[in-house]
């Protein structure tokens, strides 16, 4: 399998960002891959969902009722890996760093560190 480029992996992750701040939740699901593994790191507390479909409904319900929106604020690939990292911050100033392993051109791990305010 050949590498992404550098380029590559942002621009999957950066897309996958407007189509999760738009709410476009089947543009969002184009990004992830069937088998997708998402662990949320809060302190202590680690939740995994596993599966496309458990994602979407995670995700779903994450943003019931809410129209806040994120930035991203600095982003960091390493292509042989088919990683990228992404610090993130909402529009009440929560901070997150997630984590991205990036296989066949879709999202199919990430782990997104809750950090809190600034």
């Amino acid at each position: 399998m050949e590498a992404l480029s550098d380029r590559e992996l942002e621009s999957i992750v950066a897309r996958f960002f407007v189509a999760e701040n738009a709410r476009d939740w089947r543009a969002y699901a184009t990004f992830l891959h069937p088998q997708v593994e998402w662990t949320l790191i809060d302190g202590s507390r680690e939740r995994k969902i596993v599966g496309k479909e458990r994602y979407l409904h995670a995700i779903k319900s994450a943003y019931a009722n809410s129209a806040t929106t994120f930035r991203c604020v600095e982003a960091m690939s390493d292509r042989e890996r088919r990683l990228i990292a992404t610090m993130l911050v909402n529009d009440d100033g929560e901070r997150s760093l997630d984590v991205f392993v990036i296989e066949d051109g879709l999202i199919r791990r990430e782990w997104e560190f809750l950090l809190g305010r600034a």
